[in-house]
């Protein structure tokens, strides 16, 4: 009996020992990545302990698309010329900076051990969503959607490519498409109808028409000579036959016909009147954005 009542006691031991050792786990808070750029010594205040940090805090703030942000800056992102190389680097060399921004500055304010930097942003009202715009892979896939909006009447196109294209290629590409459009349409056009000669005019008065038959004359006709019996022989110089030409060989027209053909006109082609931007304006483009003022002409 005491034995059963031992192993009873010790089976409930291992039992609750299992379950304490389940329930007993350690928990750990993972941090967003944005959180270590926000400063726990002052309120809604970015922190940038280096150049990159003070990029990285821009550019967060930018695509956010705030209208002004405070950043404290300790160490080598204290100085004002570091400040002002990250505030450039994000407004011409980034792809949301470049596209996005209109201006930016800021105000810069020593202190001991730090720096505070007050950065004001200003955004462009046509702007359109970055992450909403069409992704491209190629000039191929450009030149495919600038036809579509010019077939809508669309006047303006922005997209993004997925890796840098070269802006020699881009323009080229467009500059393409605006001359197979025009050559296109100034074939489509109908040749105008020939001009109505009109009603065939009256002779004036006094003037007789060369078609009017003249009154037969009561003289007798005259009488045409006689063949001779035996036919004369044809001069070797005047009479002979004119000799015939040889046929055209073929895919050769006669000259006659040659000659009546007209010439073909060259098709005037008036230069390009669209505006192709880059952001960043840089050899390789991240998005572009073409402005569509004008169709092609007809």
């Amino acid at each position: 009996m005491k034995n059963l009542i031992l192993l009873a006691v010790l089976s409930a031991c291992l039992l609750l020992g299992g379950c304490v050792s389940l329930l007993e786990r350690s928990y750990s808070v993972v941090e967003p990545y944005a959180d270590r750029y926000w400063d726990s010594a002052a309120e809604d205040t970015l922190k940038a302990e280096n150049y990159q940090d003070l990029v990285n805090s821009l550019l967060m703030q930018v695509e956010q698309r705030a209208e002004e942000c405070v950043i404290r800056g300790y160490g080598e992102a204290a100085g004002y010329g570091q400040a002002r190389s990250a505030s450039w680097e994000v407004r011409r060399e980034t792809i949301p900076g470049s596209y996005l921004l209109e201006n930016m500055t800021f105000d810069y304010e020593p202190s001991d051990g730090y720096s505070t930097f007050t950065f004001r942003m200003s955004y462009r009202e046509d702007a359109e969503d970055i992450e909403a715009m069409m992704s491209l892979s190629d000039c191929q896939s450009l030149v495919d959607l600038l036809r579509l909006s010019v077939r809508e009447d669309h006047h303006r196109l922005t997209a993004r490519f997925i890796r840098d294209m070269r802006r020699e290629e881009v323009r080229a590409a467009v500059e393409a498409l605006w001359q197979e459009l025009c050559r296109g349409e100034k074939e489509d056009v109908p040749a105008p109808p020939p001009e109505d000669a009109g009603p065939p005019q009256e002779p004036a008065d006094g003037e007789e028409s060369s078609a009017q038959e003249t009154p037969p004359s009561n003289e007798a006709p005259e009488e045409e000579p006689a063949l001779s019996e035996e036919p004369e022989e044809p001069s070797p110089d005047t009479d002979a036959p004119p000799e015939e030409e040889p046929p055209p060989e073929d895919g050769e027209l006669p000259q006659a016909l040659e000659a009546s053909a007209p010439p073909e006109e060259p098709v005037e082609i008036p230069p390009c009147p669209w505006t192709v931007r880059f952001y960043p304006d840089m050899d390789g483009a991240g998005i572009v954005e073409v402005l569509l003022p004008e169709r092609p002409p007809v």
